[in-house]
C-alpha cells in the first residue's frame, strides 16, 4: 500500500481566464468542442450546438477561443478577463486570484473536461477528491492502486488513479496524479502538488500567481 499525507488547511483558489470580453457574454473555460459560458451571472458548460438557459448557443470552440451566438449577434470570444488571467502570444499564461475573507484561495477549473471547484492544497501531494466527486466526474477510480492517505480525520483508505488532464483558466497539466478517498472527504476538490508542481508559482501581497510552464 502506498501512504500519502494530505495536510488541511488548505489554500484556495479562483478562476481565471483568458480574454476579449465582448459584452454581454463572457467564456469562463475552453476545450475542444465545449465550452463554459457565462451571461447575466449564470454559468454552464455547453458543447458545440448545445444552447444554454440565457440563449448562448455555442458555435464552435478549441483551446483558444468559442464561436457563440447570443441575442441575434454572433461573438467570437477568447476567455474572460473577469476571471484576472492574462495571455500574450510570446509570453507564459499566468492566472493570478486573491484570497478570500478567510485568507484562502478558491479556484474553478475542469478535470477531464468536468468542471469543477478546487480548493488548492500546496500541503497535499497529490490532487484529492472524494467518491462522490469521482463518481460525479466518471472517473473509473475502483482500477487504481488500492492505499492510505492521512487526513484530518486520520487515515482513510483510496484509489489512486491518473487524471488525463487539469485545467485551471488557461493552464492545463496532463497525466495528473490523484487520490479518490472513500465517503464524501473532502468536501472540495484539493488541487495538490501533483497539479501544482507542474505550474509556477509566485506569491506576492497576498495574491498567488499561477505560471504555465513552457
Amino acid at each position: 500500500m502506498r501512504a500519502l499525507r494530505l495536510c488541511l488547511p488548505f489554500l484556495l483558489l479562483g478562476l481565471p481566464a483568458l480574454a476579449l470580453a465582448v459584452p454581454p457574454v463572457e467564456v469562463l473555460a475552453l476545450f475542444n468542442g465545449r465550452a463554459v459560458v457565462r451571461a447575466a451571472g449564470a454559468e454552464q458548460m455547453l458543447k458545440v450546438g448545445e444552447t444554454s438557459k440565457d440563449g448562448i448557443t455555442l458555435l464552435a470552440a478549441d483551446a483558444r477561443e468559442a464561436e457563440v451566438r447570443y441575442g441575434g449577434r454572433v461573438y467570437r470570444l477568447g476567455l474572460s478577463r473577469h476571471v484576472a488571467s492574462t495571455f500574450r502570444e510570446a509570453e507564459r499564461q499566468r492566472v493570478a486570484i486573491a484570497p478570500d475573507s478567510f485568507g484562502q484561495y478558491r479556484i474553478r477549473g475542469a478535470i477531464n473536461d468536468g468542471f469543477v471547484n478546487f480548493l488548492v492544497d500546496t500541503g497535499a501531494s497529490v490532487v484529492a477528491m472524494s467518491r462522490r466527486h469521482a463518481e460525479h466526474l466518471g472517473i473509473d477510480y475502483q482500477r487504481g492502486q488500492r492505499g492510505q492517505v492521512q487526513t484530518a480525520q486520520g487515515i482513510t483508505q483510496s484509489h489512486f488513479v491518473v487524471l488525463d488532464q487539469v485545467v485551471v483558466g488557461g493552464i492545463t497539466a496532463h497525466n495528473v496524479q490523484a487520490a479518490v478517498i472513500d465517503g464524501d472527504y473532502p468536501a472540495e476538490i484539493l488541487l495538490g502538488m501533483s497539479f501544482l508542481r507542474q505550474v509556477g508559482m509566485e506569491e506576492q501581497g497576498g495574491v498567488l500567481t499561477l505560471v504555465q510552464k513552457h
